[in-house]
């Protein structure tokens, strides 16, 4: 799944790419994916609009146009490719939207993801947008301002960081990443965090995702979509060494979710 830095870079990428462009034809692949309007609705509106910017805001991609906006939510196998020419479409090929020069691409192979075409600016309609926190690497989410949205969280710290109501941005992968390099077990009860582990908790966030993202900014948008992962120090390396102590990585299984972790390390 996706999670901030990559889609910070995926914006990054697209914007470059597709700046100036003007949408010659749109056409739904596969309308599960399509939230919102008809299918033809859809790619009516969208046909004739120019491509201004895109950006990530948590879990979404923001396709900004010239009077609408494209919203994707990729979800768990969601992907966007951009190619110098149009191709045959596959069977997880959900929505393309074809330029003079280029076409852009949305694929997902488990068809969880959703995409949506709104007025400019409104995301009224835009499933999970409302009500999420800040951003986990907006430079105005400072220690302070960390600590008093932790303090009105309940459960387990691994599902408080996943909350995008708490923090928008972090999926399952990175928060077991946060969690070792802050040496805290993923299921401690948010209650039990001392001053200094939330101060650690939220360093390592920084630190973590910033990490991550100069990594991704190294690669391709190509490189991006098939999501190599060999940065990652814990999670889905379970019976694995531990690259901070040399222990083994240990691994829970729960709502089909993994969980990985250092016995050792985290406490």
């Amino acid at each position: 799944m996706p999670e901030l830095p990559e889609l910070q870079i995926v914006a990054e990428r697209l914007t470059s790419l597709l700046a100036g462009q003007i949408i010659k034809k749109t056409v739904v692949h596969n309308h599960i994916v399509v939230h919102g309007l008809p299918v033809d609705v859809f790619e009516s509106k969208s046909v004739g609009e120019t491509f201004d910017n895109v950006v990530a805001d948590g879990k979404f991609l923001i396709l900004s146009l010239t009077n609408h906006d494209i919203v994707l939510n990729l979800m768990l196998t969601g992907r966007v490719r951009v190619l110098s020419r149009h191709k045959r479409p596959t069977s997880y090929d959900m929505v393309s939207f074809q330029t003079e020069d280029l076409t852009l691409w949305y694929s997902d192979e488990k068809k969880m993801g959703r995409i949506y075409l709104v007025e400019k600016g409104d995301y009224s309609e835009v499933a999970g947008f409302a009500d999420r926190g800040p951003s986990a690497l907006d430079p105005k989410l400072t220690l302070d301002i960390f600590k008093k949205r932790l303090k009105s969280q309940r459960g387990q710290i691994k599902n408080v960081l996943r909350n995008q109501s708490f923090v928008k941005g972090i999926g399952n992968a990175y928060a077991d990443e946060i969690l070792l390099y802050a040496g805290i077990l993923p299921f401690r009860r948010r209650y039990t965090l001392s001053d200094t582990e939330t101060k650690n908790l939220y360093l390592a966030m920084k630190k973590v995702l910033s990490r991550i993202r100069d990594i991704i900014s190294e690669r391709s948008l190509d490189e991006i979509a098939i999501e190599k992962r060999d940065f990652l120090m814990v999670h889905n390396r379970r019976g694995k060494i531990c690259p901070l102590c040399g222990g083994r990585i240990s691994e829970v299984t729960a709502n089909r979710f993994k969980t990985n972790y250092c016995q050792t390390c985290q406490k």
